[in-house]
């Protein structure tokens, strides 16, 4: 089983906030969804700027917490986009979405105090 974040690093990039922690749990969670809505609307109209610049933020979001998983999906959305290639973008998507929500879901349960990091 592997991390699906890494709390310790996470915290200590903020500083030993855990406040500011929080807070960037709430961004994570208020900011991932309507992000992937942007790059997939841009995707389906063949707009690669966009979807490389929905990809970075994303990969920028996930990499606050350490959580590889997301931030190497969203780094190959990023690389497909750039590169204007559109074999193994549907796959790439489809990680970077249950990666996203794989860590939403993690970072949900460390906000109600569980605990939840490891992944299947």
């Amino acid at each position: 089983m592997s991390q699906v974040f890494d709390y310790e690093s996470s915290l200590h990039r903020m500083g030993d906030d855990k406040e500011l922690f929080q807070e960037m749990i709430g961004l994570l969670e208020s900011d991932a969804p309507s992000l992937l809505d942007t790059l997939q609307r841009a995707r389906q109209a063949g707009d690669h700027a966009n979807v490389q610049r929905a990809a970075h933020t994303l990969k920028g979001l996930a990499a606050n917490f350490g959580a590889e998983r997301a931030v190497g999906a969203a780094a190959d959305v990023e690389r497909l986009a750039k590169a204007h290639q559109e074999s193994g973008m549907d796959v790439a998507v489809q990680k970077l979405g249950g990666a996203l929500t794989e860590l939403i879901s993690a970072l949900a349960s460390e906000r109600s105090g569980g605990r939840v990091v490891l992944g299947k």
